[in-house]
C-alpha cells in the first residue's frame, strides 16, 4: 500500500511495532492481527489528512470569488499584481516550487478572468499546463479544458467555473495518487496569492478620489473576507503540519505562523465586529501589517 508518511501515521507505526514486538513468541493469529491493526490505523490517519485538506478547500474561498469582489470595489485591473509568467521556467526545476505556483498561477488566472484579460489569463492556464505535467497531474490542465476556456472568453462565470473545476479535478488526482504533500503545497499557493491580491487592492486603493470613509465604506467586504482567511489558514497549517516534512514544508508552516500571528493581532478588532459592537468599523490602515508580511512570504514563494 502507497501512502504518505504524515505525523498520524509515523504514531500509528510506532504503536503498531510495539504490538508487533511485545508479541513476538505468541501465534501467528496474533501477528496477522497486529499487521491488521498497523494498516488500519495507517489507512484512517491518512483518511483524517484528506478530510482536512477537504476541509482547507471547503474554507478557502474559490480562485474566482475573491477577483470578482475586487472588480466590485472599482479598483483598475493592476498587471502588477500578478505573477509574472516569465518564471515558470525557474519553478519546473522542482515539483515543490511547480505545485506551491500552480496554486499561485490558478489565483491570478481569477483575477485575469475577472477583468477580462482573455488572452493573458489563456497564456497562465498553458503555463498551469506545464507545471500540472511537472507534478503528474497534466490532465487536470488538458487540452480539452483549454480549449473550453478558449471558448468562454468574454464569459467571466464561464471562466471562473472552468478553473473552479481545474483546480478541484488537480486537488483530487493529487489525493487520489497518495500525493497529498503537493495537494498541500497547491492549496499553500493559492492562498497566498488570494490574499496578497486582495491585500494589494486594499493597500492600493486611490486616496485621493473619495474620503477616507468612503474607501473604507467601499473596501469593507473585501477587508472581512481578509479577516474571514484566518480559520483556511489555521486549516492549512494543520494540513501542513501532518503531510510528510522536509524543508520546504518547515519553511512553508514557519510563514504561514507568521501569517498567523498577524492575524492573532486583529483578534480583538474582529470580535468586536463580529459582537455588532457599535461604533467599530474596519480601516484600510487596520490590514497594513498583515498586507507587509503576506507580500514578504508572496515573494518567498515566487522567487
Amino acid at each position: 500500500m502507497k501512502t504518505n508518511l504524515t505525523k498520524l501515521g509515523a504514531l500509528s507505526i510506532i504503536v503498531s511495532f510495539f504490538l508487533f514486538s511485545t508479541s513476538c513468541g505468541s501465534s501467528d493469529k496474533s501477528k496477522d492481527n497486529a499487521e491488521d491493526l498497523a494498516a488500519a490505523e495507517f489507512d484512517a490517519a491518512e483518511q483524517e489528512l484528506e478530510n482536512e485538506i477537504d476541509k482547507v478547500i471547503h474554507d478557502l474561498p474559490s480562485p474566482s470569488e475573491v477577483p470578482f469582489l475586487l472588480e466590485a470595489t472599482g479598483a483598475d485591473f493592476r498587471a502588477e499584481f500578478v505573477n509574472d509568467l516569465g518564471k515558470i521556467e525557474s519553478y519546473l526545476t522542482s515539483n515543490d516550487k511547480s505545485a506551491l505556483n500552480l496554486g499561485v498561477y490558478a489565483a491570478d488566472i481569477g483575477y485575469l478572468s475577472s477583468y477580462n484579460q482573455a488572452q493573458e489569463a489563456l497564456d497562465y492556464m498553458e503555463g498551469c499546463q506545464k507545471m500540472a505535467d511537472k507534478i503528474g497531474i497534466a490532465s487536470a490542465f488538458d487540452m480539452s479544458l483549454l480549449a473550453r476556456f478558449e471558448k468562454s472568453i468574454g464569459n467571466n462565470d464561464s471562466l471562473g467555473l472552468i478553473i473552479n473545476e481545474a483546480i478541484k479535478v488537480a486537488e483530487e488526482k493529487l489525493e487520489a495518487g497518495d500525493r497529498l504533500t503537493m495537494a498541500a503545497l497547491v492549496l499553500a499557493g493559492s492562498f497566498v496569492e488570494g490574499l496578497y491580491i486582495s491585500t494589494q487592492v486594499i493597500e492600493q486603493y486611490p486616496a485621493d478620489q473619495l474620503s477616507e470613509s468612503n474607501r473604507d465604506l467601499i473596501l469593507e467586504p473585501l477587508m472581512r473576507i481578509v479577516l474571514n482567511q484566518k480559520i483556511a489558514l489555521l486549516d492549512l497549517i494543520s494540513v501542513l503540519k501532518h503531510v510528510e516534512q522536509d524543508e520546504t514544508i518547515a519553511n512553508v508552516i514557519s510563514e504561514m505562523n507568521i501569517l498567523r500571528f498577524q492575524y492573532e493581532e486583529l483578534a480583538e478588532l474582529e470580535q468586536k465586529i463580529n459582537n455588532n459592537e457599535g461604533g467599530v468599523v474596519l480601516h484600510q490602515h487596520d490590514l497594513q501589517k498583515l498586507a507587509t508580511e503576506i507580500e514578504r512570504v508572496r515573494k518567498d514563494i515566487t522567487g
